[in-house]
Formats: structure tokens, C-alpha cells, sequence
């Protein structure tokens, strides 16, 4: 909860305030010109309007609306019944798909910012301790690409329990959580920590730091709350590190004090 205090506090911050909305903004931006860009052609092109596959779609759905329509007494109830349980279940598909794919957005846009909101947190509260991290930008999306896929593997293999209630929402969040945390420990550590010490505090099972981000990645169901997650979750982390990076007695030498 410390974590998620001075996070919060610094919110006031017009560095970090302003970086804040970026995410935000550019999402509003991408989102209208696919709106008005790719969308709206896919609903008014006749290429996919009068394609073969829609017609036949069309025809189909209006052929078992008549059929369920015209058993006596419950077709009406029974044609209800299926348009409000597919309204249902594409609403929840909706909000989750929707959720993931703004969060993922939004945490590319925040990858670009990372230096300069660790610098921001840094001048603040911790100006007095020294970073220089490690490691390189192609290795860290190579990393971020190799777990990717592998979470993508983890998805198909597990695929029928989209179909079980309750476990299926758990699960699929999970794997989510695990990305999300995966790819924030990485970015911030890198600019952050020296190798060994990055190795010492990465495990997800560093419950103070995994804490804050399962809030900030729980908090990212609702779509407009996955612009900002990645961006409080960097800060987050950011005082995390710093906190532990100032604790150590030797700087110039991390190696020697870890092993």
C-alpha cells in the first residue's frame, strides 16, 4: 500500500502528471482514426457488405429467427432469451478483449516514456542515489517478445477453459497479470538497477512490489483505467527500486555486496 501512497502523491507533479495523459491522448487519437478509418469501412464497404460469407450469414440468422419465431407460444421468449444471452456474453467479451488491447497500447506508449518518468520520480525524492541500470532496448523486446509468445502458447493450450465459468475469467487474468508484471519489472529494472540486483528483486514472488502491480493490473478491467495503468505501475516500481538501490551500501560495487 506504501507503494501505492507514493504514487498517488505523485500525481500532483506536472512532470509526471503530463506524462500521465500521454497514453490517454494518443489512444483517443489511434482509436477515432481506426473509427473512422478501418471501421467504418468494414460497415459500409460493400466489398465485405455484399460478400458472399455476410449474405449467406444474414440468411442464415433470418432463417432461424423465422424458425424459433414461429414455434407457438415460446418462439417470441425463446428468440429473446438468445439475443439477450449473446448480448450478454459479447458485452463480457467486449470489456475483457477490450481491456487487454488498450492495456497493451497503453504499455507500449509508456515503454517510450520510461526513462523520463524514472528521471521524473528520481529528481524528486531520490536525487541522491545513482543509477545507471543495464542491459539493451533489442534485448529487452527480444525477452519481451520470447515470453509473449510463450503466454500466447500458455493461451492456446488452455483454450477450453474459456468455456468454464468462473475458472475461465481467473485464468485468463492471470495470464494477463503475468505479462503485464513481466514486461513493467523488466522495463523499469533495466533503467533502474545493475544486473545482479535487477536478478535479486525480479521474482514475482517479491510480494511488495507484485502487490502494487496486481492492484494497477486489476484496476486496468475497465478500459479507461488500462490508459493509465502502466504509467502509475512504472512509477510504482520506479520508488520500489530506488528504495532498494539506496539501501545498498557499495554502488560501485553491487556484485561484490550480492554474492
Amino acid at each position: 500500500m506504501t507503494l501505492l501512497w507514493k504514487t498517488l502523491v505523485d500525481l500532483k507533479e506536472p512532470a509526471i502528471l503530463i506524462r500521465l495523459f500521454i497514453p490517454f491522448v494518443v489512444g483517443l487519437i489511434v482509436v477515432s482514426l481506426m473509427g473512422y478509418g478501418l471501421f467504418g469501412f468494414i460497415l459500409t464497404s460493400d466489398f465485405v457488405t455484399q460478400s458472399a460469407f455476410v449474405q449467406d450469414f444474414n440468411s442464415w440468422q433470418q432463417q432461424a429467427e423465422d424458425t424459433i419465431g414461429g414455434i407457438p407460444l415460446v418462439g417470441g421468449l425463446i428468440l429473446w432469451f438468445l439475443g439477450f444471452t449473446v448480448a450478454v456474453i459479447a458485452g463480457m467479451l467486449g470489456i475483457v478483449l477490450g481491456s487487454y488491447l488498450v492495456l497493451l497500447f497503453a504499455m507500449i506508449v509508456t515503454g517510450f516514456m520510461t526513462d523520463s518518468l524514472v528521471k521524473a520520480v528520481h529528481d524528486k525524492h531520490y536525487p541522491h542515489t545513482p543509477y545507471s541500470g543495464h542491459g539493451s532496448m533489442a534485448g529487452m523486446i527480444w525477452k519481451l517478445v520470447k515470453f509473449g509468445l510463450l503466454m500466447l502458447l500458455l493461451i492456446l493450450v488452455t483454450f477450453p477453459l474459456l468455456f468454464v465459468p468462473l475458472i475461465n475469467v481467473v485464468w485468463f487474468w492471470l495470464i494477463g497479470f503475468l505479462f503485464f508484471h513481466y514486461a513493467i519489472v523488466l522495463d523499469v529494472g533495466q533503467v533502474i538497477l545493475p544486473e545482479p540486483l535487477f536478478k535479486k528483486l525480479k521474482p514475482i514472488t517479491n510480494w511488495p512490489p507484485t502487490f502494487s502491480i496486481g492492484v494497477l493490473y486489476a484496476l486496468s478491467i475497465f478500459p479507461i483505467i488500462s490508459f493509465f495503468a502502466p504509467v502509475l505501475a512504472v512509477i510504482a516500481l520506479s520508488h520500489y527500486y530506488f528504495d532498494q538501490l539506496s539501501l545498498e551500501p557499495g554502488l560501485d560495487d553491487v556484485d561484490a555486496i550480492i554474492d
